[in-house]
């Protein structure tokens, strides 16, 4: 009689393999873990030197709240020149009226949900855009014929970014710009600061100083002769 052929076991055995415990499979876990909490700390590492390089330049511009917060009505006869007073203000107060606007409108966009929305999509359509690539200057993409640069791309994406702003609270948003406006030029005409502490003016080296005396103004010392 003929026999058939053994059927091989479709599941062969382990003999000499062991088996994955729960050990190694918690090896496993905590060393991707590790590897995403390392790549996590330096992304934000990098994010942080990027956001102190980019607001270092207005942190430096701030000035002292007190000074701020130092109001007094102007006086025509004392000083005529209001618009050259509210013009010094803004230009000296310029940091601390932009800290206050971004913290009033982030006010304004946590407690509307519709807003927030619209800006939590453009913070990840931003993110996305970054991360696939998006400010390599070396991806150059052929679109109907039309060579896509980045600035190209950094057009569209500022573009989109404001009409989805302004579609979504546009109008508000320039109720809320013109309050503010407002309040500016009625803080920068009513702050004193600069009235009672005036910010020197620099003045030529070569040109003789109001408050630094001439060589010639300096006193000499008196020659006395010798007795001999």
């Amino acid at each position: 009689k003929l026999r058939r052929p053994p059927r091989p076991d479709p599941w062969p055995s382990m003999e000499g393999k062991a088996e994955p415990t729960m050990t190694d499979f918690a090896g496993l876990l905590l060393a991707d873990l590790s590897s995403f909490a390392a790549r996590a700390l330096k992304d934000a590492h990098q994010t942080l030197n990027a956001w102190e390089a980019t607001t270092s330049p207005y942190t430096c511009l701030l000035r002292p709240w007190k000074e701020f917060a130092d109001l007094e009505l102007p006086d025509p006869d004392a000083e005529p020149d209001v618009l050259q007073r509210m013009v010094r203000n803004v230009a000296h107060f310029q940091a601390n009226y932009l800290t206050l606007g971004s913290f009033v409108f982030c006010i304004m966009i946590y407690q509307h949900t519709s807003w927030l929305l619209a800006v939590l999509l453009l913070l990840g359509v931003w993110a996305y855009y970054i991360s696939r690539g998006g400010l390599d200057t070396e991806w150059k993409p052929l679109i109907l014929g039309v060579e896509v640069t980045v600035s190209h791309r950094l057009a569209l994406m500022y573009a989109s970014s404001m009409a989805l702003i302004f579609l979504v609270f546009g109008q508000s948003l320039l109720v809320l710009l013109g309050i503010l406006g407002t309040l500016t030029m009625a803080h920068a005409l009513c702050n004193a600061t600069l009235t009672r502490k005036p910010i020197p003016t620099p003045t030529d080296p070569r040109s003789p100083s109001p408050h630094r005396p001439s060589p010639s103004d300096v006193a000499q010392p008196e020659k006395v002769a010798a007795i001999v």
